[in-house]
């Protein structure tokens, strides 16, 4: 099984001196000398250009995957309806990032419920297969719901396992890859530049799932909120150590 793991997102200020060398040209180059690996937050708050995103392409790597989200403006303001032409342009763009790409989070409202599943079906009856896909489901209604995971798994789409205190608790795979997402509360932190509380316990509860589902899956993909422990690329080394064999 192949591990990918990372943290969500990379420009953070307080990561200077704590994980980015205070004289380091270009975080993002360096974050890729360290991890192979992220998660990009910021396409959720609006589409990249594509200049930005071939940037992000030739400053990384070969072999370095990156995990966008789709935009907040097609899960949250048009909860998924009406949408498809802003899939489009998104998809359009961020495909300029060439093998580099890897599956889309698709981070759904914690208002989109179980009853919204035909609106979910039809989004992903829609997206191109060619292009790789994963699901967050932020309400409750959705757990015990086995006929909204067999859509996933319909679509080949990944489910993805959050933690978090208000999310429901998934450990499951539908795809042949599994996405671990660790996350926490916003403001609980003053700042990211390190560690503020470890959750040894709950990194060994996920090392024990992952561990379980690697038989039936080809790929694993983590990454760490710095709201999880407050300083994500610590969080990120130490649970690359437990998964070791």
């Amino acid at each position: 099984m192949e591990i990918r793991a990372g943290t969500c997102g990379w420009s953070y200020p307080d990561w200077k001196g704590s994980f980015y060398p205070p004289d380091a040209p270009d975080d993002l180059a360096f974050y890729a000398s360290q991890f192979d690996a992220v998660e990009i937050d910021s396409t959720w708050y609006r589409i990249p250009s594509v200049a930005a995103v071939e940037g992000w392409r030739r400053r990384t790597p070969e072999g370095f995957v990156f995990c966008p989200k789709l935009p907040g403006e097609i899960t949250h303001e048009k909860m998924l309806e009406g949408a498809q032409e802003l899939v489009s342009l998104f998809l359009e763009t961020i495909s300029h990032l060439g093998d580099k790409l890897g599956p889309i989070l698709i981070q759904l409202h914690p208002r989109f419920t179980y009853e919204q599943l035909p609106v979910l079906r039809g989004l992903l009856a829609r997206l191109p297969s060619h292009l790789r896909y994963v699901v967050e489901f932020r309400h409750k209604s959705w757990l015990g719901k086995p006929d909204a995971l067999s859509l996933l798994r319909e679509f080949n789409v990944g489910l993805a396992m959050a933690h978090h205190p208000w999310y429901p608790r998934f450990k499951e795979a539908t795809a042949d890859f599994a996405y671990l997402r660790l996350l926490g509360r916003r403001d609980v932190f003053p700042d990211f530049s390190r560690v503020h509380r470890q959750q040894d316990d709950a990194l060994q509860e996920w090392v024990d799932v992952l561990k379980s589902l690697a038989p039936r899956i080809e790929r694993l993909f983590i990454f760490v909120n710095n709201q999880f422990e407050g300083h994500s690329p610590d969080t990120v080394r130490r649970l690359r150590a437990l998964l070791q064999p």
